[in-house]
């Protein structure tokens, strides 16, 4: 039973930690915490000096309470000594009426040795003690109903009086401690009231100079979210002399290095592929590529009679001409992954299967050449319309194995792919005829339940004992044809606003 029991407690313990943890905010300002750590401060020290000064003030009101009664009490002692041993009656009446008009006295009396009483005025106590030696003087508190049915503190102070060292009775003074409580009561509430009025112009004050700490700290946070949203021209414009300032200017050139890194690697991925600029930029410590054998598939596409068609453009109108089919080309292979290795002239290199796993990079190759056939038809059909010259590229595309990595010098490099199967590939692009795709027996063998491709006659090739039969590619399955259509549509639809034009490396 009593483990049951802790079994129940502890699932409610729980409860409401998980509560108390919910209603705990998920966000809470900086200015909010150092307003209420700065407030808590002013509150524990405006609290503890406003309990200083009341515990003083109450001292001060009992010593000259005390102080007023005891000088009292010894003026009515000595003024009373010869009159209490004399027994002169009207003598003793004389001197405590002339205490009972005092508005501070509230009684006064006047005692033989043996305790009578021989003259009072106002208010006595019941019983009085009488004090052990000469120069003693008692404070006796006591209380007091009131006619009004009030209870009153009071305070009576007595002292022996004697004469030429002989005791002969005692005098009693009696002042009211009410008064000196409602004058502490009022003391405290007025400390109390300051503190408050204090204390509430201190959190006023706190929170209006933690905003003010704190403005910094969000103008920064503000500026990291610009940052993290891609925003890398924001800068914080202030200046300060302080720890702060240099956290300003540190964030500034963070965000400058930031902003010129951005820059490098946009114009980095428009002279390589960004595949391997990616690659590139995300191992900075060590920038050469390891070099490694793969089964790829590389592509040549050129321009046929562009020598002849140069002659009778302008340079610049070679340029434009170059860059525009050079882009559509680019987004072609992007759009099948592949990657561009070079530009060499009006020749366009791209690699399929390098950079990134693709075990249907020979397929996503002649895809990709279907497509720049089909896209340079279109835009023939526009050029023709337009008084135009038309394009015509002959393609040669070729499967196997080669080494991928840098070529080059140790000033200048370059990551591409070298082997005889990408030396075939582009003997088979030189021997292509315009308009026409052309990939050897292999090849078509790997691809053929998913291309139609035309025998042609067998190639020679130097250095090679024996001749390469090639085939003509025609179209691809027609499983494969919407996504040709697609991806067509898409590159057409992007002439009008190209955002990822490369640059040519006249190689």
């Amino acid at each position: 039973m009593i483990t049951k029991s802790k079994v129940i407690l502890r699932h409610i313990a729980n409860g409401l930690q998980v509560r108390l943890q919910n209603m705990r905010p998920a966000h809470v300002p900086i200015a909010l915490k150092l307003a209420l750590v700065m407030t808590l401060l002013l509150v524990l020290g405006m609290t503890s000096l406003g309990l200083v000064i009341s515990d003083n003030q109450n001292r001060l009101i009992r010593s000259q309470l005390h102080d007023f009664g005891n000088t009292m009490a010894r003026q009515l002692a000595k003024l009373a000594s010869e009159p209490i041993l004399s027994e002169n009656s009207l003598n003793l009446s004389m001197l405590t009426a002339n205490l009972g008009q005092d508005e501070k006295i509230l009684g006064a009396g006047i005692y033989a040795h043996n305790g009578d009483l021989l003259s009072s005025v106002g208010v006595q106590p019941a019983t009085t003690k009488v004090p052990s030696a000469a120069d003693e003087i008692i404070a006796q508190p006591w209380f007091y109903n009131t006619p009004e049915n009030q209870q009153e503190r009071l305070i009576s102070f007595i002292a022996p009086a004697s004469y030429q060292g002989v005791h002969v009775g005692s005098v009693v003074v009696t002042l009211s401690a009410s008064q000196m409580d409602q004058a502490a009561v009022s003391a405290r509430e007025t400390i109390i009231y300051a503190t408050l009025a204090m204390t509430l112009l201190a959190s006023l004050l706190a929170y209006w100079l933690s905003r003010r700490l704190s403005l910094p700290i969000h103008h920064l946070m503000e500026a990291t979210e610009a940052i993290g949203r891609g925003d890398l021209a924001t800068r914080i414009d202030q200046r300060r002399n302080d720890e702060i300032g240099y956290l300003f200017e540190g964030f500034n050139n963070m965000a400058a290095g930031l902003l010129k890194k951005s820059q490098v690697e946009q114009v980095f991925s428009r002279y390589v592929s960004k595949n391997v600029a990616d690659k590139v930029l995300a191992n900075l410590d060590e920038v050469r590529l390891v070099d490694r054998p793969i089964e790829a598939t590389v592509l040549f596409a050129d321009i046929t009679g562009f020598t002849a068609m140069s002659e009778d453009l302008q340079p610049s109108q070679v340029s434009e001409l170059l860059n525009e089919y050079f882009t559509y080309i680019s987004r072609a292979c992007s759009l099948y992954g592949g990657v561009v290795d070079k530009f060499i002239g009006d020749c366009a290199m791209l690699v399929f299967g390098v950079l990134d796993d693709d075990s249907d990079h020979a397929f996503s190759a002649v895809s990709c050449a279907i497509l720049i056939q089909q896209l340079a038809a279109q835009l023939n059909e526009q050029r023709s319309a337009d008084g135009r010259p038309e394009v015509h590229f002959r393609i040669g595309i070729n499967c196997g194995a080669m080494l991928a990595g840098n070529l080059g010098s140790e000033e200048r490099m370059e990551y591409t792919v070298v082997g005889d199967a990408v030396n075939l590939a582009s003997r088979l692009c030189s021997e292509a005829e315009p308009k026409q795709i052309i990939i050897r027996k292999q090849l078509f063998t790997m691809l053929e339940p998913r291309i139609t491709a035309k025998a042609e006659q067998l190639l020679p090739i130097r250095g090679k004992s024996k001749p390469v039969q090639i085939y003509s590619v025609q179209s691809i399955h027609h499983d494969a044809l919407p996504q040709l259509q697609a991806n067509l549509q898409n590159v057409l639809d992007s002439r009008t606003s190209p955002q990822s034009e490369r640059a040519i490396d006249h190689a």
